[in-house]
C-alpha cells in the first residue's frame, strides 16, 4: 500500500507544536470593562486562591478566533492525501459556560479543580478558496475546529501551580506536558483548558509590584527548546461588589522554534516497513517508505493580558486574553511515485473574555 499524509494532519501538527498552553499567552480585551475608584495603596499581602471543597464556579466566556491559512502546492499533489484548500480566512466565534467543581486535593494544601464546557453558541464567517464558509465546512473537517469543549480535572497548590492533569503529574518538559502531537484543543482554546488566573509567588504583593517565570522545553530529536517567558505586575485595584479587586496586567514572549520533523516521521514509515517485514510472506502487505522534509518555523510571538483578582475570595472574577501565533511550514514528500512539495503558511489570532457568574465573589 502506498503512504499517505493527509493535509489535516499536517494543520493538526503544525498547531499542536506551535501553541502553548493558552494560558500561556494572553492579552486584555475591551468588551470586559470595570469602574476604577481612586484607593489608597494596599498593603502587601500574600495572594493565594480559596478555593474550597464543594465549591462550584460558573464563568461565562466569548472566544473569537481568525485563522489565516494559504496553502502551495508543486508536483503530485495527490502524494499528499485529499487535495487542500488554497487559501482560508475564516472567523470563528464560540461562547458558553465553562464550570469548576472544588474538591480536596491528594496533598494538604492542594485542590483538585474539574473543568467542564457547554458551548452555547457558534458563528462561523469567512472564506474557504473564495467561497462563503459555512458550519457544514467545520464538520467535514476543511476548516480546522480549533475549540474542544474542556473535559479535565487539574490538582493545584494554593497558589495556583500545577500539580498535576488527570491524574498524571505535569512533567518538567513544559509547555507541550510532554507531548508535541496532544490534544489540539487544549493549545488553541485560548485558555480554557486550565483555571482562569497565574501562579503567584509565595511571598506579600503590593501594587506596583511584578514577577515572572520562564519555561523551556527541548524535545528529544526536534531541535532547539522552545522558551516562554511571562511577567505580571500587580497595576492597580478598582472596587467592584463595594470590595478591592487587584487588576494583574502580564506579557508572554515566546522564542523563535525551528523543528525539523523529518527524521521523526521517516521512522514511522522505516516502523511500517520492518512490520511488513515481520508479517512474513503470508500476509500480502507491501509498505513503500518515502523521502520526508517536514520543516516547522513558530515566529517570536509576545501577548499581554489583563486578569481582575478577588483577594477577599481568593478567585479570579475576570479574565481576558488576546493571543497571535504565526507558522510556516514546508513539505517536501518523494516516493517511486512522485514528487510533492507543500509550503503553508498561517496566522491564528484569538480573543477571550470571560466572567465569573457563581461562586464566592458573583
Amino acid at each position: 500500500m502506498r503512504a499517505r499524509l493527509t493535509v489535516m494532519f499536517v494543520v493538526t501538527a503544525v498547531l499542536a507544536v506551535a501553541c502553548g498552553p493558552g494560558q500561556d499567552a494572553t492579552t486584555p480585551s475591551s468588551t470586559i470593562a470595570t469602574q476604577s475608584t481612586t484607593a489608597p495603596q494596599a498593603a502587601p499581602i500574600v495572594f493565594t486562591y480559596s478555593y474550597e471543597p464543594g465549591d462550584h464556579h460558573d464563568y461565562a466566556f466569548a472566544l473569537d478566533q481568525n485563522l489565516q491559512m494559504t496553502v502551495e502546492t508543486e508536483g503530485d499533489a495527490s502524494l499528499l492525501g485529499e487535495g487542500p484548500p488554497e487559501d482560508i480566512n475564516v472567523t470563528t466565534s464560540v461562547a458558553g459556560n465553562i464550570s469548576y467543581d472544588i474538591s480536596e486535593g491528594p496533598e494538604a494544601g492542594t485542590r483538585e479543580v474539574s473543568i467542564s464546557g457547554v458551548f452555547d453558541e457558534l458563528a462561523i464567517a469567512g472564506t474557504v478558496d473564495g467561497e462563503p464558509v459555512d458550519e457544514s465546512m467545520v464538520e467535514e473537517g476543511t476548516v480546522p475546529d480549533l475549540v474542544e469543549v474542556p473535559n479535565l480535572t487539574i490538582v493545584v497548590d494554593e497558589y495556583g501551580n500545577l500539580v498535576s492533569v488527570d491524574g498524571e503529574e505535569v512533567p518538567e518538559d513544559l509547555p507541550f506536558l510532554g507531548d508535541p502531537f496532544s490534544n489540539l484543543g487544549d493549545f488553541t482554546s485560548g485558555g480554557l483548558g486550565g483555571h482562569f488566573g497565574p501562579a503567584f509567588p509565595d511571598k506579600p504583593l503590593a501594587v506596583g509590584d511584578s514577577w515572572s517565570s520562564t519555561e523551556s522545553d527541548e524535545i528529544d530529536g526536534l531541535g532547539p527548546a522552545m522558551t516562554v517567558t511571562s511577567s505580571y505586575k500587580v497595576v492597580g485595584t478598582e472596587t467592584q461588589g463595594g470590595h478591592e479587586i487587584f487588576v494583574i496586567e502580564f506579557t508572554t514572549e515566546t522564542s523563535e522554534v525551528v523543528l525539523d520533523l523529518g527524521e521523526m516521521f521517516q521512522q514511522l514509515f522505516d516502523a511500517f516497513g520492518e512490520l511488513g517485514s515481520e508479517l512474513g510472506e503470508t500476509t500480502d502487505t507491501t509498505v513503500e517508505i518515502p523521502e520526508i522534509t517536514f520543516l516547522i518555523t513558530v515566529a517570536p510571538s509576545s501577548a499581554n493580558g489583563t486578569i481582575w483578582f478577588d483577594q477577599k475570595a481568593g478567585i479570579v472574577g475576570q479574565y481576558a486574553q488576546d493571543t497571535t501565533t504565526s507558522i510556516s511550514m514546508l513539505m517536501d514528500l518523494s516516493d517511486a511515485n512522485g514528487v510533492a512539495r507543500m509550503a503553508v503558511t498561517m496566522d491564528l489570532g484569538m480573543q477571550l473574555t470571560a466572567e465569573l457568574l457563581e461562586g464566592p465573589s458573583a
